[in-house]
């Protein structure tokens, strides 16, 4: 059964669901590459970074899930009719793209989905660069600084 936790959190930890097995390898290196700190201020590089915890969803039950199966998790509720908010400002898969991307020497990527049915702009799941990205965008969407739509075409995809 494909079961995703709801959150409560103010500022959650990084949501990341893998949806590709066939290559551990190509897994660890996304999962470095979202373990190095993130460089929030060039001006202060001791001070100025910030590594965020991140909730690895690393079951196989999840294997070839679509984003349209990851959302339909996280907007169920207990009795299973669907609801409209799971607490999560964003979240990450680490899917075949990923894995076929996350060679040796070659910088990982992961999907973003929205989870928030009610923004009406760029919702669709988009790739995005999984050195820092995830980072920057977990932690604006987190405090309500920026939307998804406001990442969709953003220059640091």
């Amino acid at each position: 059964m494909r079961v995703l936790p709801k959150n409560d959190d103010d500022y959650p930890p990084i949501l990341l669901v893998r949806t590709d097995y066939r290559d551990d390898g190509a897994w660890q290196r996304v999962l470095d590459a979202l373990d190095r700190p993130w460089v929030f201020d060039e001006r202060d590089a001791e001070n100025g970074s910030v590594k965020e915890e991140v909730l690895r969803v690393d079951d196989p039950v999840w294997a070839d899930a679509s984003p349209d199966d990851v959302l339909a998790a996280l907007t169920a509720s207990e009795d299973g009719e669907e609801t409209d908010e799971c607490g999560w400002p964003v979240v990450f898969l680490a899917d075949r793209a990923s894995m076929e991307g996350a060679g040796a020497g070659v910088e990982p990527t992961l999907l973003a989905v929205n989870p928030d049915p009610e923004e009406e702009d760029g919702t669709s799941p988009f790739r995005i660069s999984a050195l820092s990205v995830p980072h920057e965008m977990h932690c604006n969407l987190a405090i309500a600084n920026m939307d998804f739509s406001d990442f969709a075409d953003a220059p640091f995809q």
